[in-house]
């Protein structure tokens, strides 16, 4: 008997899947042609059975790596800024030295990195805020996870925002191997799972002979809250006060505000595999990086940088195989004889293309001009063929928006201006995945500004990291006691109010050599700045110790 939370969850599962199946489909597709599965099946049935060739030239990926690398190369900044002039800016310090510790402590660089392959190469990837606690100790820390899969995250079919910050639940579901599952959850049988054809026509299986489908089930629930405005300007939460005991705190004025809590359910085809788990935040901690979005009458046309290029590779292979084929089946270069130049050599004259002979005999012949035989000229490339590859090539670069002065080739620009122009025109052509990236890092900002203070909410010594990768240790949340002994917390990380910011921009080392580059032209222009300026020269510089 499945309890009302499992059908709830296979519900919303099997209707995010209907929702967003073409999608799905689209995505996996472009995954799979994208690792060089690119002849379609039918042909490639066809010609298996013909013994017939099927060259796959895989161009794709420098186009895919090009957008890709150039996310990974820069600069990824999660800041805060402060609200009002109220806060410390010290405590701005401290956050963003803080949000830069759990990026690096997350090796976050590459969990982004994963799901911009997977923006550009399929339309979507995704990555995750989680907490846990170190193996040495008791405080819990934030950590940023990859997930590995895009197509394992199923979302409400109600969220149209591009980061889903409006999504209500969300869905993630993983295919554990049966003997697995039964030791990782003995009290939970998987002999009662099935496909769930009650549920839909959906092909989302939820056991089979081998593996059974676990979904992890994240839902945002909205709850009331009560704010009072206090003498002094500042707002606290008094829910579930007393108005007994709001006489004794200087409010001018409450208010009823709305709220969310989250809440983490695990659940197989038939069973509540864990008991509800109570999330700190109030967003749902999974962040989607969308590639580009299509909004139509009756759903939305999600892709990424693969999509459109797909026929264009397609055309290309087969233009490529047509002409490999051609002459390989051609008939070589022969020799037009007479029986009579041939002759008692025929043994010769027929191992002439398998053997390398260092000489050919023949018996001149009076009818022959000349006496020997004559070889006739060669078979002609098809021209027209490696033309049609070619504009199949071309058909790939202005589908992607990528062309030969972006992928390091040389192109008819001569200037270095005129590449860096051309170079440009690429990265414009695909801004938007650096764009959605942005908005992306935003909402992730958004959840661990709202974590950061229920989670590091005790007193505890925390590692700052800087801008320049410089370290610094920091006591939070440290009570005092005044010289008329009346306590004061030093470093409140809760008291803090702050606005995310998000930039993209090149690397720190990058940005060190680029300066390095300004400031030696700036002196070969301009001498006499020399000695004001040397110090900073010389920090610039890539030198051991500078």
């Amino acid at each position: 008997m499945k309890s009302d939370i499992v059908s709830l969850v296979r519900d919303r599962l099997d209707e995010s899947y209907q929702h967003d199946s073409d999608n799905r489909k689209d995505a996996a597709s472009d995954l799979e042609f994208l690792a060089g599965d690119q002849w379609p099946v039918e042909v490639r049935r066809e010609r298996e059975a013909a013994g017939r060739p099927m060259l796959t030239i895989n161009r794709l990926p420098q186009f895919v790596q090009q957008v890709v690398n150039d996310l990974k190369q820069a600069d990824l900044a999660i800041k805060v800024s402060p609200v009002d002039d109220k806060n410390d800016p010290r405590m701005a310090e401290i956050f963003n030295g803080l949000l830069r510790q759990i990026q690096y402590q997350s090796s976050a660089k590459h969990v982004y990195g994963t799901a911009a392959g997977h923006q550009v190469a399929c339309g979507i990837g995704h990555w995750r805020v989680m907490t846990e606690e170190p193996d040495d100790g008791f405080d819990q820390e934030i950590r940023i996870k990859a997930i590995r899969h895009p197509m394992s995250v199923y979302w409400d079919p109600a969220a149209v925002e591009p980061d889903r910050s409006d999504a209500q639940w969300c869905i993630i579901t993983q295919l554990i191997p049966r003997k697995a599952y039964e030791e990782m959850y003995p009290e939970a049988s998987a002999d009662g799972v099935e496909a769930g054809k009650d549920y839909g026509q959906s092909s989302l299986m939820w056991a089979t002979a081998d593996d059974v489908r676990v979904a992890e089930y994240w839902e945002r629930i909205e709850v009331q809250k009560r704010l009072a405005l206090m003498a002094n300007g500042d707002v606290i939460d008094v829910t579930g006060m007393g108005q007994e005991q709001l006489v004794h705190i200087p409010v001018k004025r409450t208010r009823t505000a709305v709220s969310y809590k989250v809440q983490q359910r695990l659940v197989s085809g038939v069973a509540e595999l864990v008991p509800v788990s109570e999330w700190a935040g109030k967003f749902i901690p999974i962040v989607p990086l969308i590639g580009a979005e299509i909004p139509l009458e009756k759903r939305t046309y999600r892709h990424g940088l693969v999509r459109f290029a797909r026929d264009p590779q397609q055309l290309y292979n087969f233009y490529r195989t047509a002409s490999a084929e051609s002459i390989a089946l051609a008939p070589k270069a022969p020799f037009m004889a007479t029986p009579t130049q041939i002759g008692e050599f025929k043994d010769m004259w027929d191992s002439a293309n398998t053997r390398n002979r260092p000489y050919l005999l023949y018996r001149p012949d009076p009818l022959v001009p000349g006496g020997r035989p004559m070889r006739e000229h060669p078979p002609e490339m098809p021209a027209a063929m490696m033309q049609e590859a070619q504009i199949a090539a071309d058909d790939m670069k202005a589908t992607t928006g990528i062309y030969d002065s972006s992928l390091g080739a040389r192109s008819n620009e001569t200037s270095g201006r005129a590449i860096m122009a051309r170079d440009r025109q690429g990265d414009t052509a695909n801004y938007h995945y650096a764009d959605n990236l942005e908005r992306s890092l935003w909402h992730t900002g958004r959840i661990l500004l709202d974590l950061i203070p229920k989670i590091y909410d005790s007193e505890r010594v925390v590692r700052l990291l800087g801008e320049d990768e410089s370290e610094e240790v920091v006591r939070i949340n440290h009570v005092t006691h005044g010289v008329n002994g009346i306590a004061q917390m030093l470093n409140n990380i809760s008291a803090a109010r702050f606005d995310v910011r998000v930039s993209i921009g090149r690397s720190y080392a990058t940005k060190r050599q680029e300066s390095a580059e300004s400031m030696m032209a700036f002196l070969q222009a301009f001498p006499p700045a020399a000695p004001l300026i040397g110090d900073l020269v010389a920090k610039a510089q890539d030198w051991p110790g500078s």
